[in-house]
């Protein structure tokens, strides 16, 4: 697998998370190299490394891991404030009096996640943040 840069890994790993619902922490970050595990339990040997490679010009999987016989997890630390506004951009941009629970909601359905108010009303304040810096 090729990937742009390391940005673009990162990225992907994200988004592999939450649709796996895995709780994955990035080891190694740096800007040529990065290696991702399975945190939360020591027995599961899940894990990936992907590093620049100067031939192809672009980031490339070295090793992969792909051992599914753990559990479900209802949170996950790379599910941040970024994350969550990123995602629910549109939906906050069309309906900026949404309340908080009803955000809560609907991160809990759409992105598998347990997550609290507080995440929530930062992803809110700065979704309406980058709105009105964009009508200015």
């Amino acid at each position: 697998m090729l990937l742009k840069d390391g940005e673009q890994f990162k990225f992907t790993i994200r988004k592999y998370s939450m649709c796996c619902r895995r709780e994955l922490k990035i080891i190694r970050n740096e800007p040529n190299r990065v290696k991702v595990k399975y945190i939360t339990s020591k027995k599961f040997k899940w894990g990936i490394f992907a590093s620049y490679n100067n031939m192809a010009r672009c980031m490339q999987v070295k090793f992969f891991h792909d051992e599914h016989n753990y559990y479900v997890r209802f949170r996950n630390k790379m599910v941040n404030v970024k994350v969550i506004a990123e995602h629910f951009e549109a939906t906050i941009g069309d309906h900026p009096k949404m309340k908080l629970r009803e955000i809560q909601r609907r991160v809990s359905s759409e992105m598998h996640v347990n997550d609290n108010m507080t995440r929530c009303r930062r992803a809110k304040k700065m979704v309406k943040d980058k709105l009105v810096r964009n009508f200015v």
